[in-house]
């Protein structure tokens, strides 16, 4: 337990403390790409998009302050207290909030590409021939 209070160094944590600022700077790099590629591919599907929005914040915030906290040597509790939370919003997101407003949004995109527009019930207007006079079409 006293580990995890101790100062996040080379020292004290050796090959965690490396791996740790380097798989955020990697993680970071993943979630900007992904989120770019995103905001191009889904750009007519509204949801889609807000849940990618909400996973890119969760990921990207706590992962922003990793490299930092790493360099001024904070305790790893803190590091943890950070980034556990971020990760379990973004599991939130993906797994719990936006599957049903996916899957609705899915089932109007359905609807309207399959079912036909409604049949117009008003007649249109005679139009006129070259004569002048008007002609019924049938």
């Amino acid at each position: 337990m006293s580990r995890l209070f101790d100062p996040f160094t080379p020292i004290s944590f050796g090959d965690l403390f490396t791996l740790m600022w380097v798989a955020s700077l990697v993680i970071l790099f993943g979630a900007v790409v992904v989120y770019n590629a995103a905001q191009r591919r889904y750009a007519r599907y509204p949801a889609i998009l807000a849940l990618h929005e909400w996973i890119f914040w969760a990921i990207l915030v706590p992962w922003l302050l990793v490299p930092l906290l790493v360099v001024i040597h904070a305790p790893l509790a803190l590091l943890l207290l950070i980034v556990v939370p971020g990760m379990g919003v973004a599991a939130y997101a993906a797994f719990v909030r936006f599957p049903p407003i996916i899957e609705a949004s899915n089932v109007e995109i359905r609807r309207r590409r399959y079912v036909p527009p409604p049949r117009r019930e008003l007649r249109e207007r005679s139009k006129p021939t070259p004569a002048g006079r008007r002609r019924r079409h049938r």
